[in-house]
């Protein structure tokens, strides 16, 4: 049981008194929070709008989550979309974004989501990352999730990272040639959030020499992202909220800690649906270290271009497009541990990845073989015979298994069609050449609960019926947007929109105006 009081004595210690008389000028800087893609696209868009940005990141490198990112960012009526022949709306995004959520999601949040959708990806796109190459991925009706291609040598960019060194190289670029503008604070902790009356006005921080130091400001942006690797303080969110997952492995870096979440809550925040915590349902198991805590993520578009999900038992377990949640419970259902095949999956149920050549190819080669030869999570074996054997399970269970899946892959899924409700099915397996098998599991992968925001990104007090002044959030640090379940390419997207979103929101606060505060209008 979670201890009230020792949680509200943690919080209050992030709660301080400014010292200052006056409410913030118009003039005075943006205090951003955080520097993964939200971060990042908060800064940007403040810049451009000519304000003064002073951003602040706990690590010693820019991204967070978002570097990690391996699925792409979501869109629909883009360019890359409309050359590929795709037809997609908002309509149809909005409607697989809330079926995603089971209708738990904030509609009006959703809206304006996919609505700048594409707003989002030319964003990126103009900030040099090329996003041309579309994948189908679970949940979605069409393909809409944008990747980097991969190139046809040398090693490729994860599409997160790519995103994260554009925009950086753009804020970098700005501060360059607009002296004074941009200033920013690596490896410094938050200690928390300053007010005065009912102004936000700044954050107290330790520099990573130690110093404890005021920073001032006219609006602050909460970007810090989840808090699936916060399991074991004494204030602990994934325990006080979602204490039956906290035993499961995570995909995340061990900063997701929910820092922005108990500071703004110490200040007297909403929070919204912090029970919802998603479980990717594949995570790779290493086969050097296979009860690592920490698992390198499987990129759903791996299961976009065609890979099977199977059982110890040479098994599929379930449709490979399906939700996320729904392919965790069916794995969780349908497979067990795994002692000794490609390692053993140590304390984790497993299931099998399996691809071809043909798969792979589609997927990229070079992104393919990443995972294959540097870090070794897939096994190759000569054929399907081959991959029974090692596996333990009867060649005639398997052979049936894949016999099965090629004649509705030859079919197109009409004729005959998939027991599990696949509809798309890129590449049959032939039995006689190569199949390449990896372990994968479920692991903690994103937050969909979080600070509960209106449309300008302001976060809203829980004691009074308005949002704070000058208090905005944007990213995993939020909730509402995503409802029970998130949809693969939403978080980036979500990062973007919503980042840009509060840049401009805070870039338009000016205390002198009626209500004593702007907001973005749009």
């Amino acid at each position: 049981m979670r201890q009230p009081i020792l949680i509200a004595l943690c919080m209050a210690a992030l709660v301080t008194a400014a010292k200052r008389r006056t409410a913030p000028t118009k003039d005075e800087p943006i205090i951003v929070v955080g520097a993964g893609l939200a971060g990042l696209s908060a800064t940007l868009e403040a810049l451009r709008d000519g304000q003064k940005v002073v951003l602040v990141e706990g690590e010693k490198n820019v991204g967070g989550n978002s570097a990690k990112a391996s699925s792409g960012i979501s869109a629909c009526g883009t360019d890359a979309q409309e050359k590929a022949g795709i037809e997609d709306s908002t309509t149809l995004f909005q409607t697989d974004t809330l079926n995603a959520g089971d209708h738990e999601n904030d509609e009006s949040l959703v809206r304006l989501l996919v609505e700048h959708s594409e707003d989002a990806v030319r964003f990126l796109t103009e900030a040099g990352v090329d996003l041309s190459d579309v994948n189908l991925c679970g949940g979605h009706s069409v393909p809409r999730t944008h990747w980097i291609p991969s190139p046809k040598e040398g090693r490729p960019t994860p599409v997160g990272l790519g995103i994260i060194k554009a925009l950086y190289a753009k804020i970098q670029q700005y501060s360059e040639e607009n002296p004074g503008k941009y200033t920013e604070y690596l490896e410094t902790k938050v200690l928390g959030l300053s007010s005065w009356n009912e102004y936000m006005v700044g954050v107290r921080v330790r520099l990573n020499n130690g110093t404890i130091n005021e920073i001032d400001g006219k609006g602050i942006i909460l970007a810090t992202g989840g808090f699936t690797a916060d399991k074991d303080s004494e204030a602990s969110l994934l325990l006080e909220f979602a204490s039956d997952k906290a035993h499961l492995p995570t995909t995340n870096g061990a900063f997701a800690r929910g820092d922005g979440v108990k500071m703004a809550r110490a200040m007297g925040a909403q929070v919204i649906g912090m029970n919802k915590v998603q479980v990717h349902p594949t995570a790779f198991i290493d086969p050097k270290t296979p009860g690592d805590n920490t698992k390198f993520l499987a990129a759903e578009a791996l299961r976009g271009k065609g890979a099977l999900l199977l059982n110890g038992k040479g098994k599929r377990i379930g449709n490979e497009l399906g939700r996320r949640d729904y392919l965790t419970g069916r794995i969780n259902k349908e497979c067990e541990k795994l002692e000794s095949f490609q390692g053993g999956s140590g304390p984790h149920v497993a299931a099998i990845m399996l691809m071809t050549d043909e798969m792979a190819d589609a997927f990229g080669r070079p992104a393919f073989g990443f995972y294959a030869n540097v870090k070794k999570f897939f096994t190759k074996y000569d054929d399907v015979k081959a991959f029974a054997a090692a596996l333990g399970a009867p060649y005639t269970e398997v052979e049936k298994t894949i016999r099965e899946y090629n004649a509705i892959v030859e079919a197109e899924g009409k004729k005959k069609k998939d027991l599990f409700g696949k509809t798309v099915f890129p590449f049959a397996v032939a039995l006689d050449k190569p199949v390449y098998a990896a372990l994968v599991t479920p692991a903690l992968h994103y937050t969909m609960g979080g600070l509960r925001i209106d449309r300008n990104a302001f976060v809203f007090n829980e004691f009074m019926d308005r949002s704070f002044k000058g208090l905005l959030a944007a990213g995993e640090v939020t909730g509402g947007v995503h409802g029970s379940n998130r949809l693969a390419g939403n978080s980036l997207l979500e990062c973007v929109v919503f980042g840009r979103v509060a840049g401009r929101s805070a870039s338009l606060i000016d205390y002198t105006g009626e209500d004593g505060i702007m907001h973005a209008e749009l």
